[in-house]
């Protein structure tokens, strides 16, 4: 069972993997589950996400001008787009209106930070090379946000593809 995502109840969060090999996530604070995410084939892109308010499926599309979008589950309307830059390391989110900006923070690519403007939003940090995870802080300005849930789930997402492109990269030039 999913628990409401809460602004008082948003320190401590981690995006983990429940079994190794699985393309399936959950978010979570202790042992209370907020959010989950998975693959819906084994191959591809589609992914469903879920937390106690909302659900959403997330596909990329395209392959040298790739767009990541997020739907309402059932619907064919965008709620959300990223277009990342060239470099694959920073790129714009679309929501509500507004853009915010997702963005590696640090040279070994283990710490990412969506904010708007200059203001950080959430931040991911990654466990190690033994855990496949995340920390996830959500800063001040994030949480009053209605949309929080969604971006706490999208951004996840994104990381993940960014992740996979990665490791493919690695293995093709190696």
């Amino acid at each position: 069972m999913l628990i409401p995502v809460r602004s008082n109840q948003l320190d401590g969060l981690e995006w983990r993997q429940p079994a190794a090999f699985s393309r399936k996530y959950e978010l979570c604070r202790g042992d209370s589950i907020l959010a989950r995410l998975e693959w819906l084939k084994v191959f591809g892109t589609l992914a469903r996400a879920e937390t106690a308010e909302a659900s959403w499926t997330f596909k990329r599309t395209g392959f040298l001008s790739p767009v990541v979008t997020a739907r309402a589950a059932d619907s064919e309307a965008n709620v959300a787009s990223y277009e990342p830059n060239w470099s694959g390391y920073k790129g714009r989110v679309q929501v509500g209106g507004q853009t915010l900006h997702l963005r590696c923070a640090n040279f070994w690519a283990s710490r990412w930070v969506l904010s708007q403007e200059e203001t950080p939003l959430l931040e991911f940090g990654s466990q190690g090379a033994l855990k496949s995870g995340s920390d996830v802080t959500v800063h001040e300005a994030a949480r009053k946000r209605a949309d929080l849930p969604l971006l706490l789930c999208f951004a996840w997402y994104v990381l993940l593809l960014h992740q996979e492109d990665s490791s493919a990269a690695v293995i093709l030039t190696s």
